[in-house]
């Protein structure tokens, strides 16, 4: 743009008020001048040749954009008001024919402002693709000076990784096919190494006749793919960058033969920084998109794995970047042929200062399932931790990083080869002075089981040895089939609840009962029977002023109680049913047990017209506690029964239970009962219709679970009358 020829080029002016545009031209450019109420606001101009177009205005200065941001400012919110809002209204018709004589609009005679908006789409779309080329360009240039892979590295990987091949048998014959050499062999050439076999079958290892390779045969499959990982490869672009690479290589073995596929995935550039200041860039990652090469966007989802690096200068590609640390370890690692994520490791060295000193003590110290999985709690950089493992990997001493004193336990790991979770039973082990046995270690630690799950209940009142013996037996005999996780969630939860209960936790008899199944359901009870009574002194008065609110509306529902009392009350060795004295008795029923009969009108309205009853089922050695509620329709029928929480401890024994009190109750009914009953019938299936029209299932199943002995009742009723 002709920028200072423009600026020498004096505004033609308007006489006009409003929002007016004067046109003035400059070779193939386009100058259109807005102004508001006689004051310039904007110069716009294009070239109608190239559709290059910028602006001007006095705060700003000249800036790249179209019309509408010249004129708005706000483009985004141009673009909903384009239809609605006015273009600038051209001064004059020679101004008009202007500006349509060099755009060389032939198309859009009558809206030139279109015809402008396609010219700064067209030249827009043309600049955006050619910078998208230069850099796409500029990438690939830099990615092409990056060497091959050696011819010979899949054969590198396989020895690395795998080295083991198969003889496969060929289906429908006695043939196998070496997979090293692809010669084929009738079973009788097969020599198993097992002394006293003399057959080869499924798995057996047998010497290639051919190759004299140790393969092992298969009969069963022809097939055998290997899970992907990954080849790594640091090499040095230039003086400005090195990268590391990383492959994916997948091993497939078949028939006579086997394949190894190696594919370039991922990049991450490394910048140098001592030499090269004027990078703003320590890394960039570069993922390998088929149809479009390497691209910052990791559209195809790729990760990289657990892989073995390939041999090659590291200091060279390393030194003056922020990764120069690992030089030292990376070195030491792929000498003696480490399969590891070596992308997390790299990250580690980037985000955590002394992390690479870390991993060579543990390398060189032998702590090789600890290496492993210390780089695997290693994340990359972006994630809010850049490691979560048990180890301090910033500490200046190896006491500090492991948070062990004892330097006996640490070596301990390193003998028995540990990973994270031996390091956390070490630390438990130190933190409380107790010795964990091998044995008794080995099971934790195949158990899955970790010191949070003992810290703050099971060990305070059981060493691990014991622990140990004491799960192994209740899964004998209280818990077959449970895991040894899922019992000891079930002795902490027993154990937390005796706390909550103010049992005696001194007392062996409480802390390591013998049948942890029984003393556990018994102590859920015993909580739930604390939180009811609990429940049942809170809020008193409220529900006293609740109850009397439903006296007021429902004042024949308590005459009805008493009058039924007599019929309706039963009691057995165990149970007994109480019809309840007042509306305060279901309220506080209700609410202490958690469901909806002491604070729903139905039920009450239900007592009132007698369709339905509330009674309470209490246990004889705990009559004050409540226990469950009974709805029970004239005749005997049973709708719902709920105990706390909607839950049904002891069901089956409750059934047989209200199966004796119906039996008696049948007996007991007058006649009055009994025409209440019909009604009572009718308006319950009226009820379960309204309900299946509405397509009200979990209600239905609820009721249907809940019903009990209606239909044998109702019959016995129909003959009695």
């Amino acid at each position: 743009m002709k920028r200072k020829a423009i600026e020498k080029i004096e505004p033609a002016k308007t006489r006009k008020k409003g929002h007016i545009a004067t046109v003035q031209t400059l070779d193939d450019i386009a100058i259109i001048n807005v102004f508001d109420d006689k004051v310039l606001a904007v110069r716009y101009c294009i070239n109608c040749k190239t559709g290059e177009h910028e602006y001007w205005t006095e705060k700003n200065g000249w800036k790249k954009g179209k019309l509408i941001t010249a004129i708005e400012g706000n483009w985004y919110e141009w673009v909903w008001m384009k239809h609605a809002y006015k273009y600038p209204k051209i001064d004059s018709e020679e101004d008009r024919k202007r500006l349509l004589d060099i755009t060389q609009d032939k198309y859009c005679a009558n809206d030139v402002w279109s015809w402008i908006d396609h010219m700064e789409y067209s030249y827009d779309y043309d600049v955006r693709q050619t910078a998208e080329h230069n850099r796409k360009a500029k990438i690939n240039n830099f990615m092409i000076k990056a060497p091959k892979l050696p011819k010979d590295a899949d054969e590198w990987f396989f020895e690395k990784t795998a080295g083991e091949d198969y003889m496969f048998k060929e289906k429908g014959t006695e043939n196998f096919s070496c997979t090293n050499c692809g010669e084929s062999f009738d079973r009788s050439e097969l020599t198993p190494i097992h002394q006293g076999k003399k057959k080869a079958t499924h798995n057996d290892m047998v010497r290639c006749p051919s190759c004299g390779k140790l393969v092992q045969v298969k009969t069963r499959t022809d097939h055998i793919t290997a899970p992907p990982e990954s080849l790594y490869k640091l090499d040095k672009i230039d003086e400005t960058a090195s990268v590391l690479r990383i492959f994916r290589v997948d091993i497939e073995w078949d028939s006579g033969r086997r394949r190894i596929e190696i594919d370039e995935e991922i990049r991450i550039v490394i910048y140098k920084q001592d030499l090269f200041k004027s990078n703003r860039y320590e890394y960039k990652i570069f993922y390998n998109i088929p149809w479009e090469g390497w691209h910052k966007s990791n559209n195809l989802n790729y990760r990289a794995r657990d892989g073995y690096m390939y041999p090659g200068d590291y200091s060279e590609a390393l030194k003056n970047t922020a990764y120069e640390d690992a030089i030292r370890i990376i070195e030491f690692l792929a000498a003696a042929g480490w399969k590891l994520n070596y992308n997390r490791l790299l990250s580690g060295v980037y985000q955590v200062k002394g992390y690479a000193e870390k991993i060579e003590y543990m390398a060189k110290g032998r702590f090789r399932n600890l290496l492993r999985e210390t780089v695997a709690c290693t994340e990359y950089p972006g994630w809010n931790m850049a490691y979560y493992g048990p180890l301090d990997i910033r500490a200046k001493s190896i006491n500090k990083m492991f948070y062990i004193n004892d330097r006996q336990k640490i070596n301990r790991i390193r003998d028995e080869n540990g990973g994270n979770e031996m390091v956390r039973w070490m630390q438990y082990s130190d933190e409380t002075g107790e010795k964990i046995p091998t044995e008794t270690l080995r099971w934790l630690l195949r158990c899955g089981l970790r010191p949070e799950n003992i810290r703050y209940h099971a060990g305070k009142y059981l060493s691990t040895t014991q622990l140990m013996n004491y799960i192994r037996r209740q899964q004998k005999e209280q818990y077959p089939g449970f895991t040894e996780e899922a019992v000891l969630e079930q002795y902490n939860d027993y154990l937390s609840m005796c706390k909550a209960c103010n049992k005696n936790m001194q007392d062996e008899l409480t802390y390591r009962p013998r049948e942890l199944k029984r003393r556990h359901d018994e102590i859920v009870i015993n909580k739930q029977q604390m939180d009811i009574l609990k429940e049942m002194m809170a809020s008193q008065k409220e529900r006293e002023q609740y109850a009397q609110e439903m006296r007021e509306k429902y004042p024949t529902a308590e005459k009805t109680l008493h009058e039924i009392k007599e019929r309706y009350e039963y009691e057995n060795e165990e149970y007994k049913i109480i019809v309840p004295e007042s509306l305060v008795d279901i309220v506080k029923e209700g609410r202490a047990l958690h469901h909806c009969a002491g604070s729903s009108e139905r039920y009450f309205d239900r007592i009132e017209t007698r369709e339905t009853y509330i009674c309470f089922l209490r246990r004889k050695e705990q009559e004050g506690v409540p226990f469950y509620t009974i709805e029970v329709e004239p005749s005997g029928t049973i709708r719902q029964h709920r105990s706390y929480m909607d839950e049904e401890p002891g069901i089956e024994q409750i059934r047989d239970f209200l199966k004796e009190w119906q039996r008696v109750l049948k007996k007991r009914l007058t006649k009055a009962d009994k025409e209440l009953a019909k009604i009572s019938k009718e308006k319950r299936n009226a009820n379960i219709e309204d309900l299946k029209a509405k397509n009200n299932t979990r209600v239905l199943q609820g009721l249907a679970e809940d019903f009990m002995d209606a239909e044998e009742i109702e019959e016995l009723l129909e003959k009695a009358v």
